[in-house]
């Protein structure tokens, strides 16, 4: 089953979340244990204060420990007194009496034989840990100086247990020692009941915690897909050809920049299809205008309107001439836009081609009545790795627009100079010159300036376009800017050769 990113976002939140609160709680009641557990041992090691001090007061009496090696109803006696709650409040405790005196010999402990016939009812020992909360009683054992058994159970210790001892001193010296086995579980009620309690409460923190991360996964993961579901939405819309889909973006994070490239993504779509609506109707226009002549003077001719003669075949021809370069401009437009221009990469000196260049269009200037000035010497030869076809189309077409719209009397100069590594070509014409808003716009497809550089004087205003085209595959670039001649000042700049093609 496929989950969707809001369901795969949702349960990595909820993961995360329920993850951290259970290491949280885990480690907490660890350490809630381990310290009620160190507590209580304190407090054992305190309660042991009061058998301590029986057991020194009885070792001063007896002289000794002998009186508890194979007396065990005497150590449990001793432990019952000090420790068992019960017992403890049973008699008051006193002291046992000398070795050897009458009443050890007449009169026997509790729990050591039977009683005279006459003496009260026999005494029945409390069962282990009556009155022992923390289970001291089965974990304790005396020993001697030297560490050696005396009372009380074996101690047997596993997984790096340690036994607790404490030094049981008299008038000043070490009698023996008290051992106190660790204990692996809490015995007693009071803290049984805390931890119980303590229990309670984390199922209690443990569901409102899993509740709030339910419930701020499932927050975190609508506001973190907002966005994204937004810029789904759009893309779709985009997609249906809607190019005005935007997206309110805010913030500065990673899905605030895709919003933004995504509204200069829409953007640029909706320029490209303005333009290419633009495209369309620009060739339409510049199609129908020699159609429709073509079409009004053979009409004329088919009715008798006009006659036949030299002078009208020759309109007809130039019209025909006009639309051909319209569609052979075209061709070479779409060529260079697909890439599928074909060059034949070789050495060349930029020099000697703009001199033939100018030789060609001598006798079109004249024509014009544009004077053209004579071809520039560099000084040093400007070699160029290019297509020679292509660099004469590029020379062809800027001298072509110099030509066309220079007004009579003006002039055309043309310069070479070498910049920094590159060859640098200007061609400057006379008036009338381009707007400086219209500047940036004279090298695309199907642009001219109405107002000096009309229709009027030929033309589709697609050479400029093919002319950067060229440029670009030469990795080169050219420009415009106002001339100092009055008109215009097309730069182009090319790599001097260094290598192989570009």
């Amino acid at each position: 089953m496929k989950l969707k990113l809001s369901a795969k976002l949702f349960l990595a939140v909820l993961t995360s979340i329920l993850v951290l609160l259970g290491a949280v709680i885990g480690s907490e009641q660890w350490s809630f244990r381990r310290g009620l557990a160190d507590y209580l041992h304190r407090v054992e090691i305190e309660r042991l204060g009061k058998l301590v001090a029986n057991l020194a007061s009885a070792y001063r009496e007896e002289g000794g420990w002998e009186f508890l090696r194979e007396d065990h109803h005497r150590w449990m006696e001793l432990l019952r007194q000090s420790l068992g709650n019960g017992a403890a409040g049973s008699e008051p405790h006193r002291p046992p009496p000398p070795r050897g005196s009458p009443a050890r010999d007449h009169e026997p402990s509790h729990g050591f034989g039977p009683p005279p016939d006459d003496g009260p009812p026999p005494h029945h020992e409390p069962p282990p840990g009556h009155g022992d909360p923390l289970g001291l009683i089965d974990r304790l054992r005396l020993l001697d100086a030297g560490r050696n058994m005396i009372a009380g159970p074996p101690w047997r210790p596993e997984g790096g247990e340690t036994e607790t001892l404490v030094s049981v001193e008299v008038d000043g010296r070490v009698a023996g020692w008290l051992g106190l086995a660790p204990s692996g579980l809490i015995t007693d009620r009071l803290a049984l009941d805390f931890l119980e309690q303590q229990a309670h409460s984390r199922i209690l923190v443990l569901g409102l915690g899993l509740l709030i991360a339910v419930v701020a996964s499932l927050l975190l993961a609508r506001h973190l897909l907002a966005p994204i579901r937004r810029i789904a939405a759009a893309t779709r819309a985009l997609a249906g050809g809607h190019y005005a889909a935007r997206i309110d973006v805010s913030g500065g994070d990673e899905i605030a920049d895709l919003g933004r490239d995504f509204n200069l993504l829409a953007k640029t779509l909706a320029g490209n299809e303005e333009a290419r609506r633009q495209w369309v109707a620009d060739i339409s226009h510049e199609l129908r205008t020699p159609l429709s002549i073509l079409r009004g003077e053979i009409e004329a001719l088919q009715d008798g309107i006009r006659t036949v003669t030299p002078e009208r075949i020759r309109s007809l021809h130039g019209e025909v001439l006009a639309l051909s370069r319209l569609v052979d401009d075209l061709y070479q437009l779409s060529l260079s836009d697909l890439g599928g221009m074909d060059y034949r990469w070789e050495s060349l000196d930029l020099g000697e081609l703009v001199a033939e260049a100018m030789a060609d269009f001598a006798a079109r200037f004249q024509e014009r009545g544009v004077r053209l000035d004579d071809p520039p010497q560099p000084g040093a030869e400007l070699a160029v790795l290019g297509d020679r076809r292509r660099l004469r189309q590029l020379l062809a077409n800027l001298l072509e627009n110099s030509c066309r719209y220079t007004d009579a009397g003006g002039s055309c100069r043309i310069q070479l100079a070498r910049e920094s590594g590159r060859a640098v070509l200007q061609v400057d014409d006379a008036a009338p010159g381009v707007p400086p808003q219209s500047l940036p716009r004279l090298f695309e497809r199907l642009y001219r300036v109405d107002a000096s550089r009309s229709r009027e004087h030929g033309g589709a205003g697609l050479g400029l376009a093919i002319c950067r085209n060229i440029v670009d595959a030469h990795g080169g670039t050219i420009g415009a800017a106002p001339s100092p001649l009055g008109g215009l000042r097309i730069r182009v700049e090319l790599p001097l050769r260094t290598g192989g093609a570009p």
